[in-house]
């Protein structure tokens, strides 16, 4: 993102002020010295040039602001008629798109923006919305700093709690008392994230000390305590025993304008980051930087440290600088000499050192890692292609692999997709829905009216009674269907015995039976399995199964949970030895369902027949949200949690045919209760439930209970966090919604 121009206007219709940061090859002058001008401006003129310029790039908050800022620059004869700004962007390669931001100064001084036209667009059309919308992938950003503010003050630091997410800061030029990020609390709050293996926060830690040390060259950082920041000098020459002895400086013995240069750099480094939506490769991102009395920030002699390093850290920035009258032509000179006039961000992208986080997250990328590329780039379906639509599935749909291999076996062409409408000159057409969602609801209607009396829809998100037919049902599933699948799955039993009132397996199913063999659904070239079983130990011939498990050495994902009322000294002993896994397969795990607390004398009794088995390496699968009140769930999860184990919380979703049950009385105990419960492992997903309880009570009580929100995000998606109070405390409504609890 780039100013492409930049022009003020005076009330004969001239302009007073021009600035190009192109050429005629489309190409952007990424660094731009405010200094040589034709007429004579001062000082106060410059720094309102800026302010201009602020509004431009997303500053209209300060737009009643420059009312009283032009009539104390020009007095009362009101010099100024206009003022505007082309905006550039070039995030899509050779592909880029213009906005122009023009603003009218009327007489009374009031600015009011121009009624903005049809952009002129060029290469892909595309929506721009400026620096202010939250949505677009890179966190385009400006800042302005102006450094003749008079003094410094310093804002608060919540370690719980970051500042929203802002594309456009500009409060240093107008208002010398706007507070700048401390640096010692800020730098000791990276440190500190750091250590817990976060990405962003190394990335943004390293970048810090890396500017620091190419600017301040005669200096050594040593470290970040949490209220001192402390450096040790370097002297040419020094032996090994003298650099031991290194003298050591506190960041208060820096001089004044050493420390306006770091409380620029910090809040410029940590606005960069704010502006970011993805964590990493922050300061890869477009921007617009520019300076006021660029001098009083660089001495002379750090010129040429300064310009490299702000050239390397941040190879996409464009830079807008002024120096004021009062500067050299010497120090003009050489600034100008060492800027690099044409710039291509993508050839000066220089690759930046990241930590990279110690912690297991193969299980969320292996499954993003499926849903991002199930789908293959197809061309449009002939007629008698046959198109299998997955509509909802979260793992390979098991229906539409066996009707590929079906129809495969006929020489037929198959087409897996998501969205079906290219496909539509298809004949023979297949969805299948897993849940009962309202999303999905709309998706069939969809599909529907796309391929009419063509499309055949099934799945427990629509039929309960649809079934395949017996001759595709016992096929063994096409795995070609999905790329880079490495692990079968299916059947090996149907049906359950039990009757349990949220489940609709025994209506769907009927009765438990043996529907097929390893060798049915495992193909000879795979030795991974993931059965989708409901009660496999409830099979007469359940211990058989097991040792041909153990025989095979087979590494096998029990998706569906095993009842462990059902666990014996023999079938303990036959499932300590089988290579048990997690869905994708990383580590070993045990998986088990508690929905009731009733349960807890059982799971005590029947774990210590796994003797084997760590806690570590058992999740327990726990249903809320359909007849357990809040007492009930705490003592589901203490338990959990004193045992050092952790649950895999999933809510009731009612579907076609399930019996619903309503909780009348959910809050039965004292909330608090529920904040002294944490797992270190699967954290994440507890925080779903936390959510579903903090919803529910601003439902019932129609207050924010902030002691669990503030529990939510106490250790991820912080950023988050004002959003989630915002949507729960009704601010986008008339009637606001109580906050208790703060």
């Amino acid at each position: 993102m780039y100013v492409e121009r930049f022009w003020v206007k005076n009330r004969l219709g001239d302009v007073i002020f021009d600035l190009n940061f192109s050429n005629h090859d489309e190409k952007i002058y990424r660094w731009s010295l405010f200094q040589n001008v034709e007429e004579e401006i001062t000082d106060s003129e410059r720094t309102l040039f800026f302010k201009f310029l602020s509004v431009c790039l997303g500053g209209t908050r300060y737009l009643p602001r420059l009312k009283e800022e032009i009539s104390e620059v020009y007095g009362r004869i009101n010099k100024i008629a206009g003022f505007g700004a082309t905006i550039r962007s070039d995030i899509y390669k050779n592909y880029f798109y213009r906005s122009r931001n023009d603003y009218i100064v009327s007489p009374g001084g009031i600015v009011e923006p121009v009624i903005k036209k049809s952009c002129k667009w060029r290469g892909y059309y595309t929506t721009f919305k400026g620096f202010t919308d939250f949505k677009k992938p890179f966190g385009d950003f400006a800042y302005g700093f102006n450094s003749a503010r008079t003094s410094s003050t310093y804002q608060e630091i919540d370690l719980d709690f970051p500042h929203r997410r802002r594309s456009s800061r500009f409060g240093t030029f107008f208002d010398d008392e706007f507070p700048l990020t401390p640096v010692t609390a800020w730098l000791h709050k990276q440190y500190g994230t750091t250590t817990h293996n976060s990405i962003k926060g190394a990335s943004l830690y390293n970048t810090m000390l890396t500017a620091l040390s190419n600017l301040f060259s005669h200096l050594k950082f040593s470290h970040c305590g949490k209220d001192k920041l402390v450096f040790a000098e370097k002297t040419p020459g020094q032996t090994e025993k003298a650099k031991k002895a290194l003298h050591t400086l506190l960041l208060s013995d820096f001089p004044q304008d050493q420390i306006n240069l770091i409380d620029f750099l910090v809040d410029f480094i940590r606005q960069l980051a704010d502006s970011r939506k993805l964590p990493n490769d922050f300061n890869l991102s477009q921007g617009i930087l520019f300076i006021n009395h660029f001098e009083q920030l660089f001495s002379t002699c750090q010129i040429n440290e300064a310009t490299k390093a702000l050239e390397n850290l941040f190879p996409n920035i464009q830079f807008i600088i002024e120096c004021s009258k009062k500067s050299s032509v010497d120090w003009i000179g050489s600034i100008q000499n060492q800027f690099l006039p044409i710039l291509s961000a993508v050839n000066r992208a220089n690759k930046f050192v990241t930590a990279r986080s110690t912690s297991d997250r193969k299980t969320w990328d292996y499954r993003n890692k499926f849903l991002k590329s199930r789908f293959r780039k197809t061309a449009p379906a002939n007629k008698d292609d046959v198109v299998l639509i997955d509509v909802d599935s979260m793992i390979p749909n098991l229906a539409l692999m066996k009707l590929s291999r079906h129809y495969k076996n006929q020489c037929r062409n198959v087409i897996l997709t998501k969205e079906s409408e290219i496909h539509r000159k298809s004949r023979l057409v297949f969805a299948s829905c897993v849940f009962y969602r309202n999303s999905t609801v709309k998706k069939i209607e969809r599909l529907r009216e796309l391929h009419g009396e063509n499309i055949q829809i099934g799945g427990t998100g629509v039929d309960l009674t649809l079934t395949l037919p017996d001759k595709i049902e016992h096929l063994m599933p096409d795995y070609s269907l999905y790329p880079n699948l490495d692990f079968a799955l299916g059947f090996l039993t149907r049906g359950c015995q039990k009757s349990c009132d949220f489940c609709i397996v025994p209506d769907k199913e009927g009765m438990l039976r043996q529907v097929a063999k390893i060798d049915d659904i495992l193909p000879p070239e795979f030795n991974k399995l993931v059965l989708m079983d409901n009660n496999l130990l409830a099979h007469p011939e359940a211990d058989n199964i097991l040792e041909e498990m153990i025989e095979r050495r087979l590494q096998v994902n029990f998706n569906q949970t095993l009842d462990i009322h059902l666990i014996n000294k023999k079938n303990a002993s036959l499932l300590q030895k089988i290579d048990s896994k997690n869905y994708s397969f990383t580590k070993r795990m045990y998986y088990f369902s508690f929905n009731t607390p009733d349960t807890i004398s059982v799971i005590r009794e029947k774990l210590k027949l796994l003797d084997s088995v760590k806690p570590t390496e058992i999740r327990f699968v726990c249903m809320y949200g359909y007849n357990t009140t809040l007492s009930e769930d705490i003592e589901r999860f203490s338990f959990l949690q004193k045992m050092g184990t952790s649950p895999f919380v999933q809510r009731y979703q009612p579907v076609l045919g399930a019996r619903l049950s309503l909780i009348d009385n959910y809050f039965d105990t004292d909330v608090d209760q529920l904040l002294r419960i944490h797992f270190a492992q699967n954290g994440r997903i507890f925080e779903n439930f936390l959510r579903w309880v903090s919803k529910r009570y601003v439902k019932e009580f129609g207050k924010l209970y902030m002691p669990l929100v503030d529990l939510i995000f106490k250790y991820n998606n912080k950023h988050r966090k004002h959003r989630y109070i915002e949507s729960l405390a009704g601010t986008k409504k008339n009637r606001p919604t109580q906050l208790v609890g703060i």
